[in-house]
């Protein structure tokens, strides 16, 4: 499977790396962890559940790099229907890979080349400013449809209260999103979209909270953690 086809850009910069480089403090992904989210969205703040899983096993590629497998689902999917996401950290930022699916228990490249560089730094309790930049899809006339994300964090002064429990000592991501379709050579074209959005990360925990505002500041979407456990990895005969 080449993986590598799933970025457009930055192929080289996920090879020779592994997941544990990640500094764990604000965004564990240990075996075996689990976090459910309460979604908000919409003028009447419709409902719905969000699930993450880290799998047991790392999903090895052909040039023997090693990423962490989170299995989502949403709504009320059953198993059967998760949505598994790559994480993989090199060059001092986690990269996700969402290009993949399952068929039957095997992953396979989906040819929609979706995935987003530089989703957080490795060490995000020392990080400032950043950009990253997410392809939504990449359809083989070269044509598509890409985020640009330009990210501030900092730390949160105040705790982050949340159906989870108070958090103490978060940092909290700034993000300003540019969405835009591209041409066949890469090229904006047609109107762009900005949304802004604040996440906030909890030592040992992980994401919090998420709201998500327009370009007038109202609040279209909040993401609240309800529950998580913090897996422990099993050692390997």
């Amino acid at each position: 499977m080449a993986l590598c086809g799933v970025l457009v850009a930055g192929c080289s910069a996920l090879r020779g790396s592994q997941v544990g480089d990640l500094q764990p403090s604000f965004f564990p992904l240990a075996p075996r962890s689990h976090w459910e989210y309460v979604v908000r969205r919409g003028v009447r703040a419709q409902a719905f559940r969000f699930v993450a899983t880290v799998k047991q096993d790392e999903f090895v590629a052909n040039d023997g790099r090693a990423c962490r497998i989170v299995d989502e689902r949403y709504g009320d999917l059953i198993e059967s229907d998760r949505v598994p996401v790559l994480y993989c950290a090199e060059g001092g930022f986690l990269h996700r890979l969402m290009s993949l699916e399952y068929r039957g228990d095997a992953l396979e490249d989906n040819g929609l080349r979706s995935g987003e560089i530089k989703f957080l730094p490795t060490d995000l309790g020392h990080a400032e400013a950043w950009e990253g930049r997410t392809n939504a899809y990449r359809l083989p006339d070269g044509s598509g449809f890409v985020v640009q994300q330009l990210h501030r964090a900092g730390p949160e002064a105040t705790p982050v209260v949340v159906p989870a429990g108070e958090f103490q000592s978060c940092v909290r991501v700034d993000t300003t999103a540019i969405h835009y379709a591209t041409d066949p050579g890469g090229e904006p074209i047609g109107p762009r979209i900005v949304y802004h959005y604040a996440d906030w990360y909890a030592p040992g925990v992980g994401l919090v909270k998420t709201e998500q505002r327009d370009t007038k500041a109202q609040v279209i979407a909040t993401i609240e953690l309800v529950g998580y456990q913090i897996g422990v990895e099993v050692p390997k005969p």
